[in-house]
């Protein structure tokens, strides 16, 4: 059969038609740019400043692109954030000392990256402020937690520290000191960081 020929017949009335195929697929090169430009406009051009088509043009995305993903700036953050605070993996030596300096050390490094150290301080302050805008993000943090607690959970369960060992109070002092490290440099060597955690964990 010719199909140049003219137009093809049309097709019985009882044939289903057609489904749509699904779309261009997400490029998650895209979406990577675009979590990551979210992060480094907060941190450049704080909460006031943060547009969608500053986020657009520094990822040099069309902005259809970005709403396919997220309907505000503030939605890209918070899967930014929350990414860039979840460890890929988690130290596991077999001693809960060495484990615990290392999470420590990857926070001070982490809270004192120039992109992430800035946007943890604006989107701090601004939750004190405005609270509604963080009410989709509310569970992100206590996911991070039970991540994190991992560490010292896996510890009590090989009997290397005793049962009662308050896993949030070790990982709450641990992240505070990084984030007094961040916002005073004030030095905090792996030495200060081993001398908390045996406190901590009465060794």
């Amino acid at each position: 059969m010719d199909f140049d020929a003219g137009t093809p017949p049309a097709p019985p009335a009882d044939t289903p038609a057609p489904r749509r195929g699904p779309g261009r697929p997400r490029d998650p090169g895209v979406e990577k740019r675009l979590k990551r430009a979210a992060l480094e406009v907060l941190a450049q051009h704080g909460m006031s400043g943060l547009t969608l088509e500053k986020i657009c043009d520094k990822a040099g995305a069309p902005r259809a692109t970005f709403y396919r993903r997220w309907a505000t700036p503030m939605q890209a953050v918070g899967e930014a954030f929350n990414e860039a605070f979840h460890f890929a993996e988690l130290p596991d030596t077999g001693d809960i000392v060495s484990d615990l300096v290392a999470l420590g050390q990857a926070m001070i490094d982490l809270y004192n990256d120039p992109v992430v150290g800035p946007c943890m301080s604006f989107l701090i302050a601004e939750s004190r402020v405005r609270p509604e805008l963080f009410e989709d993000h509310g569970d992100d943090f206590l996911r991070r937690r039970a991540y994190n607690r991992q560490v010292v959970e896996r510890a009590v369960a090989r009997g290397e520290i005793p049962a009662h060992t308050d896993a949030d109070l070790v990982i709450d002092t641990i992240s505070g000191l990084a984030l007094n490290n961040q916002a005073t440099r004030r030095p905090l060597t792996p030495e200060m960081l081993e001398f908390v955690v045996r406190r901590l964990l009465s060794l």
